[in-house]
This record gives structure tokens, sequence and C-alpha cells, in this order.
């Protein structure tokens, strides 16, 4: 998993950015486009697209690029729009491209998290374990893989690094 600041030179697609917390920091070295359902809520100089990730095809069109990038965002997709952005991270990204995302998992504090946001918040969130995500990643035809714990035991949240296989 590359460090933010690491990653430079490259067409990053920012989906459900939100404030743009993170892609401040991607903005300085590279070109980043933005995908949220509240677009609104992100006040960077960036074209940012309205629309949900299960969507990005449609959103950006035959646009490609080198990142798809994703962080605490995925928890808020249901298992079938998670296979979705999955695919359609895939679909745009070019030959080589990688997808960079965060995964809540099943265990540890990701369970804690989840079920404190839907009884706490009345917030539904969905967790996932490591075997389903590398099913749905698989599925979806891509390469190499590497899934790492990014808070050790604390399993909020697992990592996920992604190669496009180049067709």
């Amino acid at each position: 998993m590359p460090l933010l600041s690491d990653i430079k030179n490259q067409k990053i697609l920012d989906v459900g950015m939100g404030t743009g917390y993170y892609t401040r920091i991607l903005t300085d070295n590279n070109k980043v486009v933005g995908v949220d359902v509240n677009p609104h809520l992100c006040k960077l100089p960036i074209k940012v697209h309205k629309g949900g990730a299960e969507k990005l095809g449609k959103l950006v069109g035959n646009e490609k690029f080198d990142i798809v990038f994703s962080v605490w965002m995925t928890e808020y997709l249901d298992e079938n729009q998670l296979k979705q952005f999955i695919i359609e991270a895939k679909n745009v990204l070019s030959d080589g491209g990688r997808l960079i995302t965060t995964i809540i998992s099943k265990y540890g504090m990701g369970f804690v998290y989840i079920t404190a946001a839907k009884m706490l918040r009345g917030i539904e969130k969905y967790n996932y374990t490591k075997k389903t995500v590398i099913s749905r990643i698989k599925d979806a035809g891509f390469g190499k893989c590497e899934i790492v714990n990014l808070n050790s035991w604390l399993y909020v949240p697992l990592g996920v690094s992604c190669d496009r296989r180049i067709s």
C-alpha cells in the first residue's frame, strides 16, 4: 500500500471523497477527479461528478485513470453495490492501473464500528470478510491484490490494493 504522499504524476479517480480530506493530499502531484453522492461537500478546485460508486462508467464516460482511490466509503455499500463498485473501478482503470480502497472487517473493532453506527446514529453500514473481498476482486478480473490490516488487531479498516491486469 503506497503512502498518499508517494503517489505522483497519476490520474486519479477519488470515489466517495466527501470533504476532500485525502483528496487534498493527492492533488499536490496528481490530476484528481472526484465522484460523490454529495459533491457540494468538497470545496477543492477539481471536477467532481455527482453519483454513486456503482455507476463510475456512466459518470466519467470513456475517461481512464491510473488509480481509483476510495477510503472510508465502502462501508456504505451493500454486497451488490460493493461488487458493482469493484467491477466499475476495473472498467475505468487504464491497463496496469490500480484500485486502492479500504474495507471494514467483520472482525475485531470493525464489527463494533458497524454496530455502533447503526445503533447510535441509525446509519446503515456494511463490513466484509477478507474472503468476500478477495472473491469480488477475482470475479472482477483484477490481477495481483494485497489486503493488509491497517490498524493491526483492530481491523478498522483493511487496506486493499489491486492491479488491473493488462489486456
